[in-house]
């Protein structure tokens, strides 16, 4: 049989532990924002960077440059409906060297662009993740 005093201290002391832990959960909330905020600026004002090998961006600029090349050319030769065969062939040749020449030039722009970006982002994702770490190490909540 339950009495009613005894329901009673039950959920007194129910309350007074759910309280205590509402009541934990702000320091570590608290800390959690202020070691969010210095690994923010800390990760901003990193400078490191990561070793990840970049490779096929002339390659793949070479066949696009290519391939619109003989685009261009097939759409030229289409023109001008009296031209011989072996000119047109020549033409295209001509045309796809030219636009692969073109397409190397931007594939390796653009390779060396996506590594500088990589690079940037890993590094400050390193330096968030290690700033943030120690922080919250240093205040008790560490990993």
């Amino acid at each position: 049989m339950l009495y009613p005093k005894s329901i009673g201290l039950g959920v007194a002391i129910s309350g007074i532990l759910i309280s205590g832990l509402a009541q934990a959960q702000v320091p570590y909330e608290q800390a959690q924002a202020e070691c969010q905020s210095i690994a923010q600026q800390q990760a901003s004002a990193s400078s490191s960077s990561s070793q990840q090998p970049y490779a096929g961006g002339r390659a793949r600029g070479a066949a696009a440059g290519a391939m619109a090349g003989a685009a261009k050319a097939k759409s030229k030769t289409n023109q001008y409906g009296n031209v011989s065969d072996e000119l047109a062939e020549e033409y295209t040749r001509n045309q796809m060297q030219e636009a692969a020449k073109m397409g190397v030039a931007a594939g390796a722009s653009k390779q060396r662009q996506q590594r500088r970006q990589d690079q940037q982002q890993g590094a400050s994702n390193d330096a968030y993740n290690q700033a943030f770490n120690a922080c919250m190490a240093s205040k008790g909540f560490g990993w």
